[in-house]
């Protein structure tokens, strides 16, 4: 520790710890991005808090992107080694049939009411 990091160590302490606040997945409002060509990351439509992709990435802002025509191409490779991919009906996470395009649009639409 250098005398630099001994002067700045009483403010740290006083700024305390930083705390992660969750609130619960039914009161979470995303935004809807507007432009397509924003790479959009890969989540399963049962996930409760739509936060964790495929790929790992966790969105730290609540977005969705129903136009978005730019995939992250890991999350792609990791839904494709699965064994299934939502356009052919599969859920690659529980192999159970997706839901109805209508069922996921209506998803989207109460997640993003205000």
């Amino acid at each position: 520790m250098t005398t630099k990091d001994t002067d700045i160590a009483p403010a740290v302490e006083d700024g305390g710890s930083l705390e992660i606040v969750r609130t619960p997945a039914w009161e979470v409002k995303h935004k809807l991005e507007q432009d397509p060509n924003e790479m959009a990351h890969l989540v399963c439509c049962r996930d409760l808090d739509w936060r964790k992709a495929f790929c790992g990435y966790e969105e730290p802002e609540m977005t969705i992107a129903p136009e978005a025509t730019v995939f992250c191409t890991m999350c792609v490779e990791v839904m494709t080694a699965k064994g299934g991919v939502p356009w052919d009906g599969k859920c690659p996470v529980d192999d159970q049939p997706c839901p109805e395009e209508n069922a996921v649009d209506r998803m989207i639409e109460e997640r993003t009411a205000r």
